[in-house]
């Protein structure tokens, strides 16, 4: 055996799982050099330091072993902690941390970089669900290995989980870091091969990072990516808006317009702050994820600002992400009723303005044909559920 260590990462078994979620847990290289500290930049944080592992960390979580050679590290320095776990061979010559996100490392074990949403997910950003691990190789990469073992050739079975695209650019990988895109290209390959909610929800949550002082894009950038982008990608321009604070809220959004409904993000309403949306002159959406409003204390805050909202004569219809993505149908026939009372009630208001005011409200198509013919046991259960509600 080597006696710089294992042959393959995952015989060390010291690969710690991080785990990911589309809330942005943030994951990126930290070049600062304190024990336990993190990085907002990037959030990857470091034990049990060492000046090996340190030069590591500092150098992006991925070095070569010729510059650990220059940095003043011997061989037996090398060998020695790889044989305890402080650090990682992942691929010939290339050492990283064990604290190094688990993604990260097969990507690099493959021979190539994060992109698209894999990438996109470790700058802290709200990212679309992927049970794909999407990397970039050069045009010309050879010898691509599988994420679990850097000795044996990437094979037809590791394509169930990879998702490789011939794109990187070499100049770029010197520039950037050795295991992921930046936000643009990650963005750029996203309009590319994902569809048309995940890619603006991706560019929204870009967007509305950079606004809050965190890695993401502003316009400009958005000019650059479209740029690159497909032609067939390039009317969803028109459907960014970068004020939406969580992936959910775009999504619903986008569901709104689909269905006619206006939906104005993020409006602001005194002595409550700001509500995930706006669909009518007194009534507001609040789109609840198990993140924050699955706590009694966050329950609290909610009923609060509930009431506050309904002491100025307004609505707040609460939905959860479960409800709309499994009961569009219950969902919308609220929204609708909610859309139809608001613009009958002649009260004084204090709301921000909104601009857009139906004719006539439309109705849910399947309410109308119920008189003519037998609804499914499940529609007429859901007709039924927003009867009730509304009256």
């Amino acid at each position: 055996m080597n006696s710089e260590g294992p042959r393959g990462v995952t015989d060390r078994r010291m690969v710690r799982l991080r785990k990911f979620s589309t809330g942005g847990d943030v994951v990126g290289v930290c070049c600062s050099g304190a024990a336990g500290a993190t990085d907002h930049r990037c959030g990857v944080m470091l034990t049990d330091m060492n000046p090996l592992t340190d030069s590591i960390f500092a150098h992006g979580l991925f070095l070569k072993r010729a510059s650990l050679f220059r940095l003043g590290y011997s061989r037996r320095q090398i060998a020695s902690a790889v044989a305890t776990g402080a650090v990682l061979r992942v691929r010939k010559g290339w050492y990283t941390v064990p604290s190094t996100p688990l993604m990260a490392i097969e990507a690099f074990c493959i021979g190539g970089r994060l992109t698209g949403l894999s990438a996109f997910k470790t700058y802290g950003l709200w990212t679309p669900d992927t049970a794909k691990l999407h990397v970039t190789v050069p045009h010309d990469a050879r010898a691509l290995r599988r994420p679990c073992d850097m000795n044996t050739r990437l094979g037809l079975i590791d394509r169930e989980h990879c998702a490789i695209t011939w794109t990187d650019d070499r100049t770029a990988r010197a520039a950037d870091t050795p295991w992921r895109t930046s936000i643009i290209d990650a963005l750029v390959h996203i309009l590319t091969h994902e569809g048309r909610i995940a890619a603006i929800i991706c560019l929204d949550a870009a967007l509305n990072a950079a606004q809050h002082g965190r890695p993401g894009i502003d316009e400009h950038d958005l000019d650059t990516i479209f740029a690159r982008a497909p032609r067939a990608v390039q009317g969803w321009r028109a459907e960014v808006d970068g004020r939406a604070g969580a992936g959910g809220e775009t999504e619903f959004r986008l569901l709104t317009a689909a269905a006619g409904i206006p939906f104005v993000p993020q409006p602001f309403v005194d002595g409550v702050g700001y509500l995930d949306g706006q669909i009518g002159p007194h009534t507001f959406v609040e789109i609840d994820g198990k993140e924050w409003h699955d706590n009694p204390r966050a329950r609290e805050i909610d009923t609060h600002r509930d009431a506050v909202v309904v002491r100025q004569h307004g609505t707040v219809i609460r939905v959860t992400y479960q409800m709309y993505r499994t009961h569009w149908s219950l969902t919308l026939a609220a929204l609708l009723c909610a859309i139809e009372d608001d613009w009958k009630l002649d009260a004084p208001s204090q709301f921000p303005p909104f601009p857009w005011r139906p004719k006539k409200p439309r109705k849910p198509r399947r309410e109308r044909s119920r008189r003519h013919r037998k609804q499914p046991a499940e529609s007429s259960k859901l007709i039924d559920e927003a009867e009730q509600a509304r009256h």
